[in-house]
């Protein structure tokens, strides 16, 4: 299965069909068949001594990482070839 982006969304294309998914409204399942290991999310965060933050999280929302701004976390995740699932 390939997993690419397109104008903001996720494309699945199982079997050379291509299938455009909004990522808002995929379900556990959907993240799983894409490979949980290659989507992951970035939100704001607080680290423990109060400094201001990015927490990089698995689709399943497992925490992978805290990083100091958002250009190092887009490192991170490119460098992990995963893709960033955008959140509203």
């Amino acid at each position: 299965m390939k997993v690419t982006t397109h104008n903001g969304k996720i494309v699945l294309a199982p079997d050379q069909q291509a299938m455009l998914l909004n990522t808002h409204d995929l379900s556990e399942h959907q993240f799983l068949i894409m490979g949980l290991t290659n989507v992951a999310y970035v939100r704001p965060s607080v680290t423990a001594d109060g400094h201001a933050a990015w927490a990089i999280h698995a689709a399943d929302g497992a925490l992978l990482s805290v990083v100091d701004d958002i250009e190092a976390a887009s490192r991170i995740i490119s460098k992990n070839d995963m893709v960033t699932a955008g959140l509203q």
